[in-house]
Parts: structure tokens; C-alpha cells; sequence
């Protein structure tokens, strides 16, 4: 078994997707006029160029990283790879709707950039932000959210399981700096705030979820073609229902990346090719299921690599 997994928000940098244009033009080209034609704005200017303070705004943000990943998933098809099984870490869940057949491609790119939209409205509102403890277990870490809560009335969850020793949270920024400040003490353990812009997968997005579900109804979800695990409860989803159901819960609800690698390791995934900016996923997988051999496609050698090897 093979997965193409697809990363999140947070793997964002200037010049993303910019081998992928030069390497394969009669592919990537048509994309990138298409994308800036249906959002109305040079979004593949700002994924080459920047400036990075733009391209950390979560309406741009979202939609950059879905298009990178897309071009990644249309290079390595064109170069016959296809996969079982399809994840993808929060905003990449997006990614693996196109990549399984649920929406087109043009259509996930309309729903991150309003998803984006949404999450941006919640950060005017609200000073939140999201930070990565590592070193301690999920237990550990909810229990000094709670302690935190009762103690400050402001809002701090768990966001993503992504390691057994990983857990990201996600609140108010006066909650996040005083539970940074707890852990900070505790031998081995480490905090670094996260580059999000805003409170995701806490109960904080509640007050636009129902925006979203409203738009996602605009839309025609497919049965997956492929084998697509859900991010919020690691199994595979059975509908195309389904996924619009977990899509409007996503929001509010934490990333079970933990759970969504046993379950590749359940299926007998023996390959994983990490399609979009970044490094993040291969690097938990390498973590945790050290017997899977991994590629990634955050640079063109790397890319190479994965058409050689998949």
C-alpha cells in the first residue's frame, strides 16, 4: 500500500511551487492562470514572490498551499504515480478532496480561500494563536489546559495529536503564553508558537462554522475514488455526506494525526509521498513509522526522488 499525504497550513514559504512550473510548463502553467482567474488575484505571484508577510494572510495562505499541493499531485501523476490510500493535515484534507475526486480542483480552491476568509474574521475578533508542546503526552498536556482555563476563563485546547509526544494547542493568547510558561519549567519539554495567524480547531472558529457549512452546501461532493482518511476521526471516509458533515466540523474539532498513522500502519502502507511545500508529515512518519520509506516534493530533487522511487 502506498498514501500520498498532503500538508497543512504553516508549510508556506516564498517560491513555493516555482520547480514545478519551470520543471514541467505545459502542466503547471495552465493552473497557475486558471487559480489567479478564479480567485481574482495574482495568488501564483504571491506563492513566487511574496511579500511573506502577504502570503501569511490566511486568505491567501489557505489557497497557496492547496494550488502547491495540487501541482505537486498533477506532476507526479503526469509521471505515473498514484496511491491506495489519501490523507492530508487539516488544510490538506482539501488537498486530498481533489486528489481522491470528491470536488474538482477549481472548486477546493474557492473553499480554502473562503475557509481562509472565515479563519481571518475570527483572528480580527479575537487575539488567539496556536503553539506546539513537545516532550509531553495528550493526558498531560489537556490537563494543564484545564488548569489553565479555570484559572485565566479563557479558552486553550488541544488542536493536533500530531506525535505521541506532540500536541499543538489553540486559543487565546494570554492562555497559550501562560501554559507555554507552565511547561517551559518541566525537564525535556519544548514550545515553539506556531506560524498560523489564528486559533484553528478550537471552539474559538465556532462562530463562523456555520458560515462555512452554509458554503459548503453550494457544492457537489463525490464518493471518494480513493481510499481518503478523515483528519478528525482517522477512518476512511464512507460518503460523500461524510465528508461534508466532518468538513463543517473540522473547524472547531482537533487533527488526529496520531491516530491517522496507525491507521496507515493498520492498511500496510509501505510508501508515503509527501505532495506540497514543506517536510512536516515525512517527518512524522519517519518518526513513527521509521519502516516506511518516505519522499517528499518540496524541492525538485526530492520530487525526482519520489517519481524514481514510487
Amino acid at each position: 500500500m502506498r498514501a500520498f499525504l498532503f500538508p497543512g497550513q504553516g508549510t508556506q514559504k516564498i517560491g513555493m511551487g516555482t520547480y514545478l512550473r519551470e520543471r514541467y510548463p505545459h502542466l503547471i502553467a495552465p493552473l497557475w492562470r486558471e487559480a489567479d482567474d478564479v480567485l481574482g488575484f495574482p495568488l501564483t505571484r504571491l506563492c513566487e514572490e511574496g511579500p511573506g508577510e502577504k502570503l501569511r494572510h490566511m486568505p491567501v495562505t489557505q489557497p497557496a498551499v492547496f494550488l502547491c499541493s495540487y501541482a505537486a499531485l498533477v506532476a507526479a501523476q503526469a509521471n505515473g504515480a498514484e496511491p491506495d490510500v489519501i490523507a492530508g493535515h487539516s488544510l490538506g484534507e482539501y488537498s486530498a478532496l481533489a486528489a481522491a475526486g470528491v470536488l474538482t480542483w477549481q472548486e477546493v480552491l474557492q473553499l480554502v480561500h473562503r475557509r481562509g476568509q472565515l479563519m481571518a474574521e475570527v483572528q480580527h475578533k479575537v487575539d488567539g494563536k496556536m503553539a506546539a508542546v513537545i516532550g509531553l503526552a495528550i493526558g498531560q498536556v489537556e490537563e494543564i489546559c484545564e488548569q489553565v482555563r479555570s484559572e485565566t476563563g479563557e479558552v486553550v485546547e488541544v488542536a493536533n495529536h500530531n506525535e505521541p509526544l506532540q500536541v499543538v494547542v489553540s486559543g487565546q493568547c494570554a492562555a497559550i503564553d501562560l501554559l507555554v510558561q507552565r511547561v517551559a519549567t518541566a525537564t525535556d519539554v519544548r514550545t515553539s508558537v506556531l506560524r498560523i495567524g489564528g486559533p484553528a480547531h478550537s471552539s474559538l472558529m465556532g462562530s463562523v462554522a456555520g458560515d462555512f457549512v452554509e458554503y459548503l452546501r453550494r457544492f457537489d461532493f463525490c464518493t471518494p475514488k480513493t481510499m481518503l482518511i478523515s483528519g478528525s476521526t482517522a477512518e476512511p471516509y464512507a460518503s460523500a455526506e461524510e465528508i461534508r458533515h466532518q468538513l463543517g466540523r473540522q473547524l472547531v474539532h482537533r487533527v488526529r494525526w496520531v491516530d491517522v498513522m496507525a491507521q496507515l500502519e493498520r492498511l500496510g502502507v509501505a510508501q508515503t509521498w509527501e505532495l506540497g511545500p514543506g517536510k512536516v508529515l515525512s517527518g512524522f512518519v519517519q518518526r513513527s513509522l521509521p519502516q516506511v520509506r518516505t519522499y517528499r516534493a518540496n524541492d525538485l530533487p526530492s520530487f525526482l526522488a519520489g517519481v524514481t522511487g514510487w
